[in-house]
């Protein structure tokens, strides 16, 4: 009887015997273990101390004390902490002899892993929508799962066939398929897994994942087994994708438009087939790199595109942009790019996705544009300038054919005097005629300035003005030095030319210091391709750090001068500028100005 005891305490499973009363009379060590008993349960009763056994139990355990053994199904026991196990029991009659009250044994078999994996598997197929099926060729006889006749939409009780469960399928493509495979799978033992259309019972067209194989024994199939899915939401998807990539294929082809993606963390950049053809490039000569791009970008653009890039990555600001590329290595072409960038949970940058397309014909097209609108506001800009010099250098004639007059009619005047102030006279009004002349140039002068500019010798042009202006010098006691070679020439309008030579020279004559005789010198110096011209005088100069800022602006003035008009300079700086030149100032309140005109020379034959 001890031995009895010892191996049922050392039994490899939870097993326990009871006595009539449903007192413990054994139990195995496991069993303790199972439900976290000490081993002085011996006599203690069954139901108080595992109360929360599944019900069932303990009306097997009735039944087991009128002799009737029992094997269950699996259960689930609860325990105290909330956690669960599934068991299946067994229970058995036992008598020690014919006087003595009958007892049980019980052996319970935690079955909850073998139970879990079953309900995973099943609300796995169910959320699936995974159905099992199987052909018993022997008999003739099909069986489908729950989860395949509701994929079917026929009820519980449905009984298929090999047949009817063939006609399923759609008619046409998808049944000759299913027919086809399953003839295969008969014949010659050939697996299947194939997605097809079926229409339910109830009318309905769905997409069906169905795979089968087959059992063979001497080379005869007896039985056909497999899984049914429905994936008519997943395909549909599939389908609509399908479209929708092949319409954005079709759009983004015609329109020319590339796909990229670039991989940040391993410097892998895809380019589709757009791509190639927008940069000119053959497919087998892209290294597949962001160097291989940006090879590909002018160098004038390559600076300011790689810092767009940067910028992007880092999230500071989209990529939007324009650039030009070397197109085939012979042709200059605009690309137009813009990106998004893919980052993980912590921000950090994975992957830059975007599009390219050509736009230079637009970039032209803004350049025709922006050059129209540069014509008109030029034109704008030549009718109000021509306007001004009418208004400044006719003037400045008008003055000074006044004093000759204004000398002539004095009665104190000697007769050579008098014939030298006609002479001067004469000069003036030839002065006047070809500053009409000039102007009409002007006039003519329009959007083509460099094509209209010609050859001028400065020096005949300097000399030109000193003659129209020598009353004007002589009357002002004015010192006019020249140091102008011979050869000098620039590329300019005569018009313009003259017109600037004459407003800076009566603006030293003009702003003359009345403390000091005037003087003004003119100098020439030869610059690389270019020809400055220095008007230097002792004037009352001009504060820079004051009115710098607005010294050529229109209507602007520095001295209480009763000819002022402010408009000399403005005038000046838009001609020399019209010609492709610049003009610069230095000056000195007290002491004086130097205004400097650099002018294009001439290119030699």
């Amino acid at each position: 009887m001890v031995r009895t005891a010892s191996l049922l305490f050392e039994a490899p499973f939870p097993v326990a015997t009871l006595d009539h009363n449903l007192n413990f009379t054994g139990f195995s060590k496991i069993w303790l273990q199972t439900f976290g008993l000490d081993d002085n349960i011996k006599g203690m009763s069954f139901i108080k101390i595992l109360n929360q056994l599944p019900e069932e139990l303990y009306l097997d355990l009735q039944l087991c004390q009128e002799g009737i053994g029992t094997n269950s199904e699996p259960a689930r026991f609860v325990h105290p902490n909330g956690a669960f196990d599934w068991y299946r029991w067994k229970l058995n009659p036992w008598q020690h002899s014919e006087d003595q009250p009958t007892g049980s044994i019980i052996i319970l078999e935690n079955v909850t892993e073998q139970k879990v994996n079953e309900d995973l598997s099943r609300k796995s197929q169910r959320m699936a929508r995974v159905g099992g099926w199987e052909v018993n060729l022997l008999d003739n006889t099909v069986n489908w799962s729950a989860i395949t006749k509701e994929i079917h939409e026929v009820p519980e009780d449905f009984v298929p066939n090999l047949e009817t469960g063939i006609n399923f399928y759609k008619e046409g493509f998808s049944r000759d398929t299913i027919g086809k495979l399953v003839g295969e799978a008969i014949e010659k033992g050939t697996p299947w897994d194939v997605e097809l259309i079926l229409v339910t019972a109830k009318g309905r067209d769905i997409w069906v994942r169905a795979k089968g194989e087959a059992e063979m024994i001497n080379g005869k199939c007896v039985r056909l087994s497999g899984t049914f899915q429905d994936i008519d939401l997943r395909k549909r998807a599939e389908i609509e994708s399908r479209i929708l990539s092949d319409r954005l294929e079709i759009a983004t082809g015609a329109a020319c438009i590339g796909i990229w993606d670039y991989d940040i963390v391993n410097n892998i950049l895809e380019w589709d087939d757009n791509m190639y053809k927008l940069y000119g490039v053959p497919n087998d000569k892209f290294k597949g790199v962001y160097e291989a791009w940006e090879a590909t970008v002018l160098p004038e653009d390559k600076e300011r595109s790689a810092l767009s890039v940067a910028e992007a990555i880092e999230g500071k600001n989209a990529f939007n942009i324009d650039f030009r590329i070397n197109y085939k290595e012979r042709e200059i072409r605009w690309i137009h790019a813009e990106a998004t960038v893919l980052r993980d949970d912590k921000g950090n940058p994975l992957k830059m996705i975007g599009a390219n397309w050509d736009v230079t014909e637009q970039k032209q097209t803004e350049a025709q544009m922006q050059a129209l609108l540069n014509t008109t506001t030029y034109q704008n800009e030549s009718l109000l300038n021509f306007a001004h010099i009418v208004s400044h250098n006719l003037r400045s004639h008008a003055t000074n054919l006044s004093m000759l007059t204004d000398f002539l009619l004095n009665d104190r005047i000697g007769e050579d005097e008098r014939l030298n102030t006609l002479e001067m006279l004469k000069k003036a009004a030839n002065g006047l005629n070809e500053t009409i002349a000039h102007l009409n140039e002007v006039v003519q002068f329009k959007t083509e300035a460099e094509k209209k500019m010609v050859a001028l010798d400065v020096n005949l042009m300097v000399r030109k003005v000193e003659s129209d202006l020598e009353a004007l010098l002589a009357a002002n006691d004015v010192s006019l030095t020249l140091n102008i070679p011979s050869n000098c020439r620039v590329m300019g309008v005569a018009a313009y030319v003259e017109s600037t030579i004459l407003n800076l020279l009566t603006n030293g004559v003009k702003y003359r210091d009345p403390a000091k005789e005037c003087s003004i010198e003119v100098t020439a110096e030869e610059q690389k391709d270019q020809l400055c011209l220095h008007f230097k005088d002792n004037g009352l100069g001009i504060d820079l750090d004051k009115h710098g800022a607005k010294l050529f602006g229109m209507y602007k003035t520095f001295h209480q001068h009763p000819e002022s008009r402010g408009i000399g300079l403005f005038i000046t700086r838009n001609q020399i500028e019209s010609m492709g030149g610049r003009i610069s100032v230095q000056s000195t309140p007290g002491e004086g100005s130097c205004f400097s005109i650099f002018l294009k020379t001439p290119v030699a034959d």
